[in-house]
């Protein structure tokens, strides 16, 4: 439950404040001159017959979910480590469907035991393997869940990566939830990506064109209900949600077939693919793709992955 706040918990929020300022002054802003369409909306996803919500659960294939969660933090944790930078001993936070708990367990050697993290998913199976006296697993859903569980209005930092493109058309509700859980002057950090530029870039290669044609710019993604274009979405949901100071970066890179992330990335389809309920025409599209991720002549551009901080109001000294 949430705390008064004391005059260490005072000096606190102003030391992280400061910092969070630092770190956001050499984030570049990032303009778009237009935003992707990206459907289907909730109703959409509902006419598809598409659950709403977290579809990668790892229920009946945890080894095969372990390999690649592995190699999403091989690729993720050093970016995030780096957003996160700021955080300061005894601070109290909050890691929003944190997976393996592999951002959380580096929080909790960055708060020391002085201070506390919260990780939170609705699957805990992987959390749980996790033993550190200042890191509290709980199974928790942020937008069915109530928020008395973690302590609404209680933390300084409250973090969420690669989960929100999720919930088609309730990503700005999970937001709002998140801003609540954190105290006045408190920071909210959300990576999530625009999926959809993720293909072969030389028109020249034998498989570019049949990767583009399953592909579809990002079709086949929302075609299972997933936001091909949300974390370019970011700022606007933050500044709905009454966060201020808010900034925004995003970067992508062109690797080789064959990469960790293009292993990540094929092994990532396939799950989606498979739990999807995919026919024979979605899975000989699968095979397009996967061919050409495990090529090592074939140059890729990965994900445009976006980072947004935003603080909520309050006094913070």
């Amino acid at each position: 439950m949430g705390r008064q706040a004391s005059g260490q918990d005072r000096v606190i929020e102003s030391i992280a404040a400061s910092a969070f300022t630092r770190l956001l002054g050499q984030a570049p802003d990032v303009t778009f001159v237009a935003v992707a369409e990206s459907r289907p909306t909730a109703a959409g996803a509902d006419a598809l017959g598409i659950e709403p919500g977290y579809r990668l659960a790892a229920a009946g294939r945890e080894a095969a979910e372990d390999e690649r969660l592995t190699l999403l933090e091989q690729l993720y944790d050093p970016v995030s480590r780096r957003r996160r930078a700021p955080v300061q001993r005894g601070m109290r936070c909050l890691e929003v469907a944190a997976g393996r708990g592999s951002m959380a367990a580096w929080l909790a050697e960055q708060v020391g035991p002085a201070g506390h993290v919260v990780a939170t998913d609705i699957d805990t199976r992987y959390l749980r393997r996790l033993e550190l006296s200042n890191l509290e697993v709980l199974e928790h859903n942020i937008l069915e869940d109530p928020l008395e569980a973690l302590g609404p209005g209680s933390f300084d930092l409250v973090c969420s990566r690669l989960a929100l493109f999720h919930l088609v058309g309730r990503q700005e509700q999970a937001i709002s939830q998140m801003t609540k859980c954190l105290r006045p002057g408190g920071w909210l950090i959300d990576e999530d990506a625009d999926w959809g530029t993720a293909a072969p870039v030389d028109p020249a290669h034998p498989l570019y064109d049949g990767y583009r044609r399953a592909w579809r710019d990002g079709d086949w993604w929302t075609s299972r209900g997933y936001d091909k274009a949300f974390g370019q979405k970011l700022p606007a949901l933050f500044e709905r949600c009454g966060l201020q100071d808010i900034r925004h970066e995003a970067s992508t890179e062109v690797v080789r077939g064959g990469s960790p992330w293009a292993r990540w990335w094929a092994v990532t389809l396939d799950v989606m693919n498979e739990l999807g309920g995919g026919d024979d025409s979605d899975r000989r599209e699968l095979e397009v793709m996967t061919t050409a991720l495990a090529d090592p002549s074939v140059w890729l551009l990965r994900e445009l992955l976006h980072a947004c901080w935003g603080r909520r109001a309050g006094d913070t000294g």
